[in-house]
């Protein structure tokens, strides 16, 4: 994916993941990243001009994973 090519570039670390499917049903990907790197990527993105479609913070308590989603794109 394009996005995961420019923030490596930038010396971001992120990976593609399969997007969970508490957050779309759908077979998409999604970019996993550091959250002291929030801010940079997704100026990273918009720059680029690639379209992004929300950000979501995960919370992992014993197994449950839950998801807030902070922001569209």
């Amino acid at each position: 994916m394009e996005g995961e090519k420019l923030a490596k570039a930038a010396g971001l670390a992120v990976r593609i993941i399969p997007t969970p499917g508490k957050l779309d049903a759908s077979c998409g990907f999604s970019l996993r990243y550091e959250l002291v790197d929030e801010a940079a990527l997704t100026a990273l993105l918009d720059e680029e001009g690639l379209a992004w479609v929300a950000l979501y913070h995960a919370c992992r308590q014993g197994l449950t994973v839950t998801y807030t989603k902070i922001r569209e794109g």
